[in-house]
C-alpha cells in the first residue's frame, strides 16, 4: 500500500565498503521502495575504496537504473563516506542506510507521516541482531558520549543507520569533522544543540547474510575513542568563535 503522502524528492545513499555480495540486492530494494515514498528520487552508492566487486557491480546496476549513480572514493572509512553521500545528495530529504542488509527498508514507508513535523527521523533497534557483545558495544558509547561529550541522554540508538534528514538540517549543523564511527554522534549532537527535535521510531534489525561487520574491529574502536577527544575540541573552538562573533556584534 502506498503512502497518501510522498515527499517531494528524496536522495537515498548507500555507504559501501567491500559488499559486493549485498549491493545489487540493496540498490533493488530501494528502487521497489522509493516509489511508495518519494514523488522524485535518486539512488547513491559510495564505493568507499572497496578492494572486491561492489564498484564493478555498482557500475552496471548504474547503467541498468536511471535513478542509480556510483560515487568512488579511496578509502576514508565510515564517517568519510557518510559525509561524501550528504555533499552529493540533490534532492530535498536524504536518507542513508547501511547497504549490508540488515534493515528492512519497507520501514522507511512508517517514517514519511512523520516528516510534517519533523526534520530529523531516525530508526532506533528494538532488539540488536548481533548480540551482547555488541550491546555491549553500543551501551559503553553511548554512557562515554554523555559524559565525555554532554550527549543528550534521550537518544535511544546513536549509530543506527537508518536516518532520514531534511537537507536544511545539514546547511545549519555545517561540516561534520569525523571520518570515523564517531560521525553520527558528531551529527546528532550537533542537531541537538541547535535546536532541531529529533522524531525516533524502532526498526527491526537482522544478521547480515554477506562480508565482514567492523564495528568489532579494536582499531575502529580506538580511533571512536580518539575522535571523541577530537570532537570535544572541536565544538569547544566553534563555541568559542560564536561567543567572540556574538560580542563583536554587540561592539
Amino acid at each position: 500500500m502506498k503512502n497518501k503522502q510522498l515527499l517531494p524528492s528524496l536522495s537515498l545513499f548507500y555507504p559501501a565498503y567491500n559488499e559486493a555480495g549485498n549491493i545489487e540486492e540493496a540498490v533493488k530494494q530501494a528502487l521497489q521502495v522509493l516509489p511508495t515514498v518519494a514523488k522524485k528520487f535518486e539512488i547513491i552508492v559510495i564505493n568507499d575504496g572497496s578492494k572486491d566487486a561492489t564498484l564493478t557491480i555498482s557500475k552496471r546496476l548504474a547503467k541498468r537504473y536511471a535513478p542509480v549513480r556510483v560515487i568512488t572514493q579511496k578509502n576514508r572509512g565510515y564517517g568519510g563516506a557518510l559525509k561524501r553521500g550528504f555533499k552529493t545528495a540533490k534532492y530535498e530529504w536524504i536518507f542513508f542506510t547501511d547497504s549490508d542488509l540488515q534493515f528492512d527498508l519497507s520501514e522507511l514507508q512508517r517514517f514519511i507521516p512523520h516528516t510534517r513535523n519533523n526534520k530529523i527521523v531516525i530508526g532506533y533497534r528494538k532488539q540488536r541482531a548481533e548480540g551482547k557483545n555488541r550491546q555491549m558495544l553500543a551501551t559503553m558509547l553511548k554512557i562515554w558520549s554523555k559524559v565525555i561529550l554532554g550527549f543528550p541522554s534521550g537518544v535511544k540508538d546513536i549509530d543506527c543507520a537508518f536516518k532520514l534528514i531534511h537537507k536544511s538540517v545539514l546547511n545549519t549543523v555545517g561540516e561534520l569533522k569525523s571520518d570515523g564511527a564517531m560521525v553520527s554522534t558528531e551529527f546528532l549532537l550537533k542537531t541537538h544543540l541547535a535546536g532541531f527535535t529529533i522524531k525516533q521510531l524502532g526498526v527491526t534489525h537482522q544478521l547480515r547474510m554477506h562480508g565482514t561487520q567492523t564495528g568489532n574491529n579494536p582499531m575502529v574502536i580506538a580511533k571512536a575513542i580518539k575522535d571523541t577527544f577530537v570532537l570535544k575540541q572541536s565544538l569547544v573552538q566553534e563555541y568559542v568563535m560564536q561567543k567572540q562573533a556574538q560580542l563583536a556584534s554587540l561592539a
